[in-house]
């Protein structure tokens, strides 16, 4: 059964205004929306993410969820992907346009503290909560970031951890060999996890991808957490949009059970 507590990991969430900052064009269709205006004690963690109300008109309806990829000095940015309507219409926002907010949401990470060993295996868009994870963990642990994208101008948000001696080691794929090593961010975690020992295992992007780090983890019995990011209605666990099944035939509310959930628990494939 999904632990009850998670069932009220909303209660800190408020609907407010933010401003955008600025809108940092990656790709044709991946940028980074920079926000401000959040209200005073706002304070994600790693894994939490924003609902966004994507225009002030009644179309596009549902409010689409993001990852919080970083909180600085008052300012959040979300890597987003254009996929549709509403991303689209994120995209083609102007610095000092308004965006109706509802957070923080949702369940975090467990932080990375000292004598950690954490394997991290992301792509595309899920690669956000887990560069939050990175900028939270203790500089007592230990690191790698296998970090996925399509190609060289994807990369991003790692800036900071370039140097050999850092103890987060990200090690970058892409799909058109632009950068790091051309093939998937799985090849790489399966070679890390035959070479080291590892204390978590920490995944959030593409289903097939986070299903492929399911049983990696499983393999080698280390404790595994997803982060199950999907379109959601509500997001405060009334819809029953963004639910997956668990193998004792529970089911994860992706809003309000996670997003991020013992992945152990959730129905990878289906036999």
């Amino acid at each position: 059964m999904i632990a009850t507590e998670h069932r009220y990991c909303q209660e800190n969430a408020r609907v407010f205004k933010t401003r955008v900052e600025s809108v940092e064009t990656l790709t044709e269709d991946l940028f980074i929306l920079n926000l401000v205006g959040f209200p005073e004690g706002f304070d994600p963690k790693p894994g939490m993410f924003l609902h966004l109300k994507v225009s002030p008109d009644e179309h596009p309806l549902l409010r689409r969820p993001f990852s919080i990829q970083s909180f600085r000095q008052g300012v959040a940015a979300i890597l987003i992907r254009v996929v549709g309507s509403g991303s689209r219409i994120l995209h083609h926002l102007q610095p000092g346009d308004e965006v109706d907010t509802l957070g923080p949401l949702g369940t975090t990470f467990p932080r990375i503290e000292k004598g950690d060993s954490v394997l991290m295996v992301g792509g595309g868009v899920g690669v956000a909560p887990l560069v939050a994870c990175c900028h939270d963990a203790s500089q007592e642990a230990q690191v790698d970031f296998c970090f996925g994208v399509r190609s060289r101008a994807e990369v991003q948000g790692i800036e900071g951890f370039s140097d050999s001696k850092n103890p987060i080691q990200v090690h970058l794929s892409s799909d058109d060999g632009s950068v790091g090593y051309q093939g998937f961010c799985t090849d790489i975690a399966s070679r890390l996890l035959e070479e080291k020992t590892y204390t978590k295992v920490f995944t959030c992007g593409p289903w097939i991808m986070m299903a492929k780090a399911a049983r990696l983890a499983q393999k080698k019995n280390i404790p595994f957490f997803a982060s199950l990011e999907v379109q959601m209605g509500c997001g405060l666990g009334a819809c029953l949009a963004c639910v997956y099944e668990t193998p004792e035939g529970d089911f994860i509310r992706s809003c309000i059970d996670g997003p991020v959930v013992d992945g152990h628990q959730v129905v990878w494939e289906r036999t």
